[in-house]
């Protein structure tokens, strides 16, 4: 039976992948010493935080060592802000309302994220959902980490647990731990050469039915 379902946040909750690489382009609109390719590049190879992102695109941009930290925190505020509009405009994915609604009825809920926690929390509030949530985790801790920590907290198997996700960090830290997984084929990770038999969804949604056959 399953007792925890632990979602995944961006691409699952809210469809914020695409915008969330619109807002690092946003950022250098304009700026010639660093080219929409160089943070084409960075956005789509490095699956870290907004932090790492914009570290690996000054480095690429040569910009002096000693002024990085201070233009990674500028422009991880400006990218939060842009990206808190678009969320707070856009709303919940569809069917994300009715989905947690009527799960939370039946099992505790979980987010784990990559975004970083605090960031993860102030969209969560700002979205009117907190209250759905047994605990909200993002980074720095991995997602792995994170879901060990909340099989803890809540003394229970591996197996009475399920991960709904759409990347590949939801599906090593189910598979790493043993919970049961499910993928949500938001654009974002492409699940084709998976063998591993889970099933995948187009949106949280079809989520409901799933759980429950697994349950």
């Amino acid at each position: 039976m399953i007792k925890v379902a632990v979602f995944d946040f961006d691409g699952v909750i809210v469809d914020s992948n695409h915008a969330k690489e619109a807002a690092f382009y946003r950022l250098f609109d304009g700026n010639e010493k660093i080219p929409r390719a160089v943070v084409r590049d960075v956005v789509r190879r490095n699956v870290g935080t907004r932090f790492d992102i914009l570290r690996d695109i000054f480095v690429l941009a040569g910009v002096p060592a000693e002024r990085i930290s201070p233009m990674v925190q500028e422009h991880a505020e400006r990218f939060d802000a842009s990206v808190q509009e678009w969320i707070a405009k856009q709303g919940l994915a569809p069917g994300a309302a009715e989905t947690l609604q009527e799960l939370k009825q039946r099992m505790c809920l979980y987010i784990n994220s990559a975004t970083p926690e605090d960031a993860l929390h102030a969209t969560v509030k700002n979205l009117g959902i907190a209250d759905h949530f047994h605990g909200i985790h993002g980074a720095p801790s991995t997602k792995e980490e994170n879901l060990r920590a909340i099989l803890g907290r809540e003394g229970i198997e591996p197996t009475e647990a399920v991960v709904i996700g759409d990347g590949e960090g939801d599906w090593y830290s189910a598979k790493a731990t043993g919970a049961h997984f499910i993928a949500v084929a938001s654009g974002f990770h492409d699940w084709s050469a998976y063998t591993d038999g889970f099933p995948v969804i187009s949106g949280i949604s079809e989520a409901r039915d799933i759980v429950a056959k697994i349950s």
